[in-house]
Parts: C-alpha cells; structure tokens; sequence
C-alpha cells in the first residue's frame, strides 16, 4: 500500500482533477469529503466532457459510486472505520508482494 495518495474534493475542477490524474499516473480519484470517501471520479467520465467541450463541471458532477475498495477487515485494510483511505493500493504494490513471496 502507498501511503501517500492522489484524491480530490467535490468542488475540484475537472482541468484540475485531469492535471492530478496525469501526475500521479491514477486513471481514478478518490472524491473526499469531511474525511469521507464520496465515490470516485473517472479519467474516462473527464475524457468524455473534454470531446463534448464540457469541462466547467466539478468532481461532484461525475463522482461514481461505489468506490473499488478493500474493506477494513481483510488482510490488506486500506481505510479507517470513517472510511477515509489511509492509502492507495496499486497494481505496483501487489506486483512486488507477488515477487517477494
């Protein structure tokens, strides 16, 4: 699990949140709220505004729901009993758990 995550607010701009995206190399962004995980917004939901020249919406417009998630109980628990995250698992992560066992 990476500790450090990319997420966005509901007000977050899409120009913003692509920006985040690309960055941090995520084709999703968790949408927080008052350390509650609201959904998720989607690289492709982003891609589709831009060809429609529609991206004066925010994260709330497109947040999708529910978010891919581990829950607290399984092995690997990503996020608090509030449902925050407390980090991102990727495809990297469990890659290397993969390599070491």
């Amino acid at each position: 699990m990476s500790g450090q995550f990319a997420f966005c607010f509901p007000s977050t701009g899409l120009a913003q949140a692509a920006r985040m995206m690309a960055q941090n190399r995520v084709m999703e962004l968790p949408v927080i709220v008052d350390q509650r995980c609201l959904g998720y917004v989607s690289y492709l939901d982003i891609l589709q505004r831009y060809v429609r020249a529609q991206l004066d919406a925010r994260a709330a417009d497109l947040v999708r729901t529910p978010l891919p998630e581990v829950r607290p109980d399984a092995p690997l628990g990503v996020s608090t009993s509030a449902g925050m995250p407390l980090g991102a698992l990727t495809v990297r992560d469990v890659s290397r758990a993969m390599a070491a066992a």
